[in-house]
């Protein structure tokens, strides 16, 4: 079973390659006001690394805006539009859809970025974070002409710039989302970030793609705030591992 001596190891092999492991983490679903998110920003206080949030932009509320804010250590991507499911009865949820484009997304998908870009100004990044980290082939291909300038899904990439768009995806969600919808344990989060970490070292997959952390603060309980902890303090401990705010992460790619 993957353990935290496994995590070192492969670090110690990328030291040893006079390589530098770069990380970034990713929290989705921020929003709405529900009393989950001060404590999670205080978290990473503590960690003292980078944050990018990924607010949901029907869902800001004036307090959540307050808060990011007032955390200098955190800048906001955006999560769709309203996190709505805009697929078919039979397809997996999907907001961003070509199917949605003829009743108005792509409208929709700017005057949601304006409205990001009104509340929270600079730490505003133009980054799409599609929900579910699903997005049709047609709406990809409008981002850019729509604002963006980035994307981030889920799963290693296979180039980093597309469609104008610089790439940047997550490879360690610590929710095991199949199963019971909680925190998936230590063993079964460190074996995705070892495996994207031993791909990029050996050139399997883009090696200049940092390793992502992908949070969900307002389903976390206390096993997945007690492996954030020593996740994230694990690799800033590391001399071969730096974690990279969204700024270096997209403009890197």
């Amino acid at each position: 079973m993957t353990d935290w001596n496994d995590l070192g190891i492969e670090l110690d092999r990328w030291a040893a390659a006079r390589r530098n492991a770069t990380f970034w983490w990713r929290d989705d679903d921020a929003g709405p006001d529900d009393g989950k998110l001060d404590g999670f920003l205080a978290q990473r206080r503590d960690l003292d690394v980078p944050l990018a949030l990924a607010v949901v932009p029907a869902w800001l509320e004036t307090a959540t805006t307050e808060a990011i804010l007032a955390d200098d250590g955190a800048s906001v991507l955006q999560h769709g539009v309203s996190h709505t499911n805009r697929a078919g009865p039979d397809q997996r949820k999907t907001e961003l859809c070509d199917s949605a484009l003829e009743g108005g997304l792509a409208d929709a998908i700017a005057t949601a970025g304006r409205t990001l870009q009104a509340a929270f100004g600079t730490r505003f990044h133009t980054v799409m974070v599609p929900p579910w980290n699903r997005i049709d082939p047609q709406v990809a291909a409008s981002l850019s002409g729509l604002g963006l300038s980035g994307l981030s899904t889920l799963a290693p990439r296979e180039i980093s710039r597309q469609l104008g768009l610089s790439i940047a995806n997550m490879h360690l969600d610590i929710i095991n989302w199949r199963a019971d919808r909680q925190f998936g344990g230590d063993a079964w989060c460190l074996d995705q970030a070892i495996n994207h970490l031993v791909q990029r070292r050996t050139g399997i997959s883009d090696p200049t793609e940092p390793t992502g952390l992908m949070t969900h603060h307002r389903v976390h309980d206390v096993d997945s705030c007690r492996f954030i902890d020593k996740f994230v303090s694990f690799v800033h401990e590391h001399p071969a591992a730096h974690w990279l705010d969204a700024s270096e992460v997209f403009c890197s790619t």
